[in-house]
């Protein structure tokens, strides 16, 4: 459905979008709530019904990320740009809004959407950084005059300080919720995602699976070869375990050698996962000797074993208890070589 054209508008929009967008950042400020906010407000308050708002990551600082879109732009949500692609990028190299009264026949369009017919996009600049673009289409050509070009202009310079600042707070939140050893989710960040992941498999009668895995003879491995042999050890099981997970799956380092797995959706065939992650190989500092590591591991799912995370995990930890004692497991983990010296040698 096209949008209509739309109204031309006054300062007294833009302060009208600045009161609600404030309103609404005093509850809280991250980037994907400051996204729903400034779409929201543009179009209840300023009157733009289809927008994008497309952000640059840290990983990838030429890509921009259509990470919020309404309206006729809604099907570009997740579209990648990089640079020096698109009008997006065009108008952050130029540092200044850029009017295209009729996209279709631009060749510096990057999408495919042909119900849009003319767009403003306006950089998001904070501190000489970009941030990103905010965009704000028709599906008339030159549906915009040079008041909506500068309450653009003007909603950007505002919200590209907002989007810096959310982006800190993302960084910082990440920070809190990851394992400084492994890089991995911890124990704070897993607990959180399995209880969404609980809500959700409830609404929608879908099962949910986790698993507590831990190494055999760790304290053995951290005893013979020092600290540093076992953090390494821990920082490739990691590595070895996420590789062997798919996409959706979750994996958190819960406390000392033990890592936690969320597995959506995942029904009987669970074992099956959990078997490929039963031996790995690592290499031991400082000469990279290869050792052979066991890991055991106790499934639990939903709702076959509860409805809450508690339920879940109690499961989950006596199941791996009791395959640690059938397991019986050596003093020491199995060598994948006999050339791992013991840390005497390494004195």
């Amino acid at each position: 459905m096209l949008t209509p054209l739309p109204q031309r508008r006054d300062s007294a929009a833009a302060l009208k979008f600045l009161a609600t967008l404030a309103q609404g950042l005093t509850a809280a400020l991250d980037t994907r709530q400051l996204i729903e906010w400034t779409l929201k407000a543009l179009r209840e308050d300023a009157g733009f019904h289809s927008l994008t708002i497309a952000l640059t990551n840290e990983g990838e600082p030429e890509v921009l990320i259509i990470t919020g879109a309404s309206g006729l732009a809604a099907p570009l949500r997740g579209l990648r740009i990089p640079s020096p692609l698109g009008l997006g990028w065009a108008a952050l190299r130029a540092n200044h809004p850029l009017y295209v009264a009729d996209v279709q026949r631009d060749e510096r369009r990057y999408h495919r959407c042909r119900d849009i017919r003319s767009s403003i996009y306006a950089p998001l600049i904070a501190d000489h950084e970009a941030i990103g673009t905010l965009a704000a289409h028709a599906a008339t050509v030159d549906a915009f005059g040079p008041e909506d070009l500068a309450l653009v202009a003007v909603i950007a310079r505002y919200v590209a300080s907002l989007f810096a600042i959310a982006r800190l707070q993302d960084r910082l939140r990440g920070l809190a919720e990851t394992d400084p050893l492994t890089g991995l989710s911890n124990r704070r960040r897993f607990l959180a995602a399995l209880d969404r992941e609980l809500d959700r498999a409830r609404r929608a009668s879908a099962p949910v699976m986790i698993a507590l895995l831990d190494l055999d003879g760790f304290k053995t491995l951290n005893d013979t070869h020092g600290h540093l042999a076992g953090d390494a050890a821990l920082q490739q099981v990691g590595r070895r375990l996420l590789d062997r997970l798919r996409a959706s799956d979750m994996l958190a380092r819960f406390g000392g050698d033990e890592f936690a797995v969320l597995l959506p959706e995942t029904g009987p065939d669970a074992p099956a996962v959990l078997r490929r992650l039963a031996r790995l190989t690592i290499s031991l500092p400082p000469h990279g000797s290869r050792l052979s590591v066991a890991v055991s591991w106790g499934a639990a799912s939903s709702p076959a074993d509860g409805m809450d995370a508690q339920d879940l995990l109690r499961a989950a930890d006596a199941r791996l208890y009791t395959m640690k004692k059938e397991r019986r497991q050596p003093a020491s983990p199995v060598r994948a070589d006999s050339a791992v010296p013991p840390r005497a040698a390494h004195r």
